[in-house]
């Protein structure tokens, strides 16, 4: 079969070379379109994998960002957890190391002031007095590191440098002076004394007690609180009483001291029927300002009288009674020759249902009734 078989009956041949130039061309539109919306479609893949890679590459900083952040962390923590474990070291060591300066300086005073030729046994005794002291710190240690209480033997090891520390001042006044018998006596003490302080921290450690400055800024920080709520509730009670009323009485059902947030909240809502702040006046307030601020912005309408609504009083009844003619054929009203645009609507061109005219009936003799 030719191509001039397949041509229509009656075409000539400038028409059918026409026609396969114009489906050549409809076809090289196609073909063009075709290739614009396969390469948009990969500019789109491309684009979106570049947003992906983007987003990846973000995460992965921020992830990176954040191991960093927890290094660094750990490494602070590291630091200053071995700062404190050299600082708990040498204040142990200097601890100790007053101890023994004092217990030099005490101990042989307290022996020359027990020492008798014809009583040399009596030597033993600066060893008991000086020893029990340091014996019972023992026994607190031990105590605290067996989370006991070790109050009593600190209690005990400070009476007994007391004793110490009086006769050593007696003897060191009476024998070497004034100067020497304090020396001694502070010796007595001063020891023992020292180290019930470093025994003292390690309980407060165990226990995890707080510092005096964090126990003052507790106690302001609480105190500030307890001010600032007891202001909102004399404020609650007197800005609405209902509502405070109701609060105390849900407070009092719930074992509550004085009422707590969440049971003002619902105080609120059970008065008002709204979120707190809320209520039926505020609510209409709002609606109104939202409509008056709708009105500014769009501008009034123009060449309106006081009292006047042009979409309902364009399709009532003029004042004289008298109706508008109204079309009698489908083409008087002037579709046809405006392009199908709807007519201006006349006063009693609108055809109302019967119930619509009883009710309008009714809306005209309200005022009259009233």
């Amino acid at each position: 079969m030719t191509v001039t078989e397949l041509r229509p009956e009656g075409e000539t041949y400038a028409e059918g070379l026409a026609r396969a130039e114009k489906a050549s061309a409809e076809a090289e539109a196609l073909r063009i379109k075709n290739e614009g919306e396969r390469r948009r479609q990969e500019l789109a893949a491309q684009k979106a994998e570049a947003r992906a890679q983007k987003e990846i590459q973000k995460e992965l900083e921020d992830a990176e960002d954040e191991r960093r952040e927890r290094e660094e962390q750990r490494r602070t923590a590291a630091a200053a957890k071995v700062k404190a474990a050299k600082s708990a070291a040498e204040w142990k060591r200097g601890a100790k190391a007053i101890a023994v300066v004092c217990i030099v300086v005490s101990l042989p005073l307290q022996v020359m002031a027990f020492w008798d030729p014809k009583a040399w046994f009596l030597v033993a005794a600066p060893l008991v007095l000086e020893g029990v002291a340091w014996v019972l710190l023992k026994g607190a240690e031990a105590a605290i590191d067996e989370g006991r209480p070790s109050w009593h033997y600190r209690l005990g090891a400070l009476l007994q440098a007391l004793i110490a520390a009086g006769i050593n001042f007696a003897h060191g006044s009476e024998t070497y002076g004034i100067a020497t018998g304090i020396g001694g006596a502070l010796c007595s003490v001063i020891g023992p004394a020292i180290w019930d302080l470093h025994e003292h921290g390690r309980i407060a450690k165990r226990d995890g007690r707080k510092t005096l400055a964090q126990r003052r800024a507790e106690r302001r920080t609480a105190k500030a609180e307890k001010a600032r709520t007891a202001k909102v509730n004399q404020m609650r009670e007197q800005s609405d009483k209902d509502v405070w009323e109701r609060a105390l009485y849900l407070a009092a059902a719930l074992g509550e001291l004085i009422p707590t947030e969440k049971t003002y909240r619902r105080a609120w809502d059970e008065i008002h029927g709204a979120e707190v702040g809320a209520t039926a006046s505020t609510i209409s307030a709002k609606r109104l300002a939202r409509r008056s601020v709708r009105l500014a912005q769009n501008g009034p309408l123009d060449g309106l009288e006081k009292g006047e609504n042009p979409q309902v009083d364009s399709q009532m009844t003029p004042a004289d009674g008298k109706p508008s003619k109204a079309p009698s054929e489908p083409g008087e009203d002037g579709r046809k020759k405006n392009g199908g645009t709807p007519p201006v609507r006349r006063p009693g061109t609108t055809q109302y249902a019967p119930i619509a005219r009883r009710q309008m009936s009714l809306e005209k003799l309200r005022p009259a009734q009233d």
